[in-house]
């Protein structure tokens, strides 16, 4: 067995939540890379399929929490949900189709991290993306910029769910478990030890 053949059988583990990271995980990146070798396609939508094992069709993907509102852990599936026009959607291409290219309203890559400034405060995020050409998994910084259209702004970035409204792959999803606990009731409070109480 090649190198390259451990690498894919060898998925590194599943990121947990917890406060932003901001450090790139080369062991997820070479896992990443591995797998886009091994299904020898680069568009943007490939890299979030194969980092789940979900390989359905992006007209399923529907909008999740928003990248900038809530810290989502390292190889989490992301993807911009805009119309053509550039307007907010809950679905994929605002379930127009699988993507346009050159409108940069239709993009998608793994989440690698967040970047912070020197106090702490997010001014943007770090995902791993693919595009005609690239020839391997590349990172990128999206900074967090009102002035910046579609594509270009960490703002218009979303996890990506499925048509159940899970995250996209379910449990091999890292967002999955923190995904469940915003399902769980909160907690119940003791009844009163007294009726009328």
């Amino acid at each position: 067995m090649a190198d390259g053949d451990l690498l894919l059988t060898r998925r590194p583990p599943l990121a947990q939540s917890g406060p932003p990271v901001s450090r790139f995980d080369p062991a997820l990146e070479a896992w990443l890379n591995a797998m886009f070798h091994y299904w020898g396609c680069d568009e943007c939508v490939v890299l979030p399929k194969v980092a789940v094992n979900a390989m359905r069709t992006v007209g399923n993907w529907r909008r999740g929490a928003s990248v900038i509102r809530t810290v989502l852990p390292p190889g989490t599936p992301v993807a911009t949900f805009l119309t053509r026009q550039g307007a907010p959607s809950d679905r994929w291409d605002g379930g127009q189709g699988l993507g346009i290219t050159g409108n940069f309203t239709t993009h998608s890559g793994v989440l690698a991290g967040y970047l912070l400034d020197a106090h702490g405060a997010l001014i943007g995020i770090k995902i791993w993306e693919l595009y005609p050409g690239c020839g391997r998994v590349r990172r990128r910084i999206y900074p967090l910029d009102d002035t910046r259209f579609g594509t270009a702004n960490a703002r218009n970035y979303h996890a990506i769910h499925d048509l159940d409204g899970a995250p996209l792959g379910g449990p091999d999803n890292p967002s999955f478990a923190l995904w469940q606990q915003s399902l769980a009731p909160p907690p119940r409070s003791a009844p009163p030890l007294y009726p009328g109480a």
